[in-house]
């Protein structure tokens, strides 16, 4: 059957910026699911748009909202803005998950003692120089080619838990894409430009200023997967922090046949230990 056609039901009217909640039952739980597709179509296809990309990936929300809901919701101005808005929040929610985590787990000290500033000078620029801040030093594993603020970032900001949006719209974060990585290594350059002076400032993290740093990583990204593509490194690399990610939100990965996989490991080690004369005894010293 085709979606009911329905216009949107004010309930509220004041001034300042619209909310959902100013609206009926109906199309609250369109605004949601709309909000929420966006939301994810943003971070993982083109977190720093412009205005044609923006109304592009609003538009296709909306399509998919329609689907989703059985609901026809005609797209007035004002509903695309609260959609659109709650976008252009991203951007914030990130860097104020980071700011204390740039600070702790980097180093950082806030002070007026010369020496300190002189350190926190230093230690920025060091972080900077050739993204060292995005990758470990020293690593045996590919997959742990990535430092490991990123996984705890990732893992904060799109699975938190179940009901978290790398969960929800799985078909956009599995595997963790190019896009929303590169985002993310955006919003941690910006918490390290904050302390380039050696002194905390402000910078916000928007997109007429990070844009260009933004098309940089993912620049970089894609140099780096052409470079190790023999190898399959990034994409193995984005298959494990989908995967790690919905471990944390406490859901099991989805389509990752754990079972099937470690019974084969099983039966391999159970037939190389016979071969050897290994015992189970001598595994378990």
């Amino acid at each position: 059957p085709d979606p009911i056609v329905v216009k949107a039901q004010k309930l509220i009217e004041h001034e300042g910026q619209p909310h959902t909640r100013d609206y009926n039952e109906v199309t609250q739980e369109f605004m949601m699911a709309a909000i929420g597709e966006y939301c994810a179509r943003l971070c993982t296809e083109a977190p720093m748009p412009d205005h044609i990309v923006e109304t592009s990936i609003l538009d296709a929300s909306w399509a998919w909202a329609c689907k989703a809901t059985g609901v026809n919701l005609s797209c007035t101005p004002q509903l695309a803005k609260i959609v659109t808005s709650h976008g252009s929040q991203v951007h914030g929610k990130l860097k104020t998950k980071l700011h204390l985590l740039i600070e702790a787990i980097f180093g950082f000290h806030s002070s007026q003692s010369k020496s300190v500033i002189k350190k926190n000078w230093s230690l920025a620029e060091g972080l900077k120089e050739g993204t060292n801040f995005a990758f470990k030093v020293r690593c045996n594993c590919a997959l742990s080619l990535l430092a490991p603020l990123i996984q705890k970032i990732i893992n904060m900001m799109w699975f938190a838990n179940k009901h978290d949006d790398g969960v929800l719209f799985h078909k956009h974060y599995k595997p963790f894409p190019y896009p929303a990585l590169a985002l993310v290594l955006t919003a941690i350059e910006c918490c390290i430009d904050e302390w380039m002076t050696g002194m905390w400032m402000d910078i916000p993290f928007t997109i007429q200023e990070y844009c260009g740093t933004y098309e940089s990583h993912l620049k970089c990204l894609q140099v780096f997967k052409d470079a190790t593509k023999v190898y399959n490194i990034l994409p193995a690399i984005c298959t494990k922090l989908y995967e790690v990610g919905c471990i944390h939100s406490g859901t099991a990965p989805l389509s990752v046949l754990t079972e099937v996989t470690v019974s084969a490991q099983v039966i391999a080690t159970a037939v190389k230990e016979h071969e050897e004369g290994s015992t189970m005894e001598d595994e378990s010293d």
